[in-house]
């Protein structure tokens, strides 16, 4: 039963990462037990916060939004940039961020 239900999950992962359109770069993902993650630490750590979000939104307001968002922003783009080099648990922390933020922030615009 264990192993169906690590096989099922593992199958919804690779789906969402397909979807996704997730890089999964060996570097920039996280291992279980020696087997790569579907998703890179960044997209891991969006789609934990979109899940994270109803808790998110209930104690957080739009200024504490706006700066998750900046700091995802700087850590991304200084990245691409070659400007330092970013690190998984920097990543997958900032993803969260990243999404339980942007997500608060569109429905206090349609309030």
């Amino acid at each position: 039963m264990i192993g169906y239900l690590h096989e099922t999950a593992q199958k919804v992962l690779l789906y969402i990462a397909l979807y996704w359109h997730c890089h999964q770069l060996p570097e920039r993902s996280f291992f279980v037990q020696g087997r790569q993650v579907p998703l890179c630490a960044r997209c891991t750590g969006i789609l934990i916060g979109v899940m994270l979000f109803p808790l998110y939104n209930k104690y957080c307001g739009w200024l504490v939004s706006a700066g998750l968002v900046a700091v995802f922003l700087i850590d991304s783009l200084t990245q691409l940039c070659g400007l330092r080099k970013s690190n998984n648990p920097l990543r997958f922390v900032t993803g969260i961020g990243f999404a339980s933020s942007v997500l608060a922030l569109l429905t206090a615009v349609w309030r």
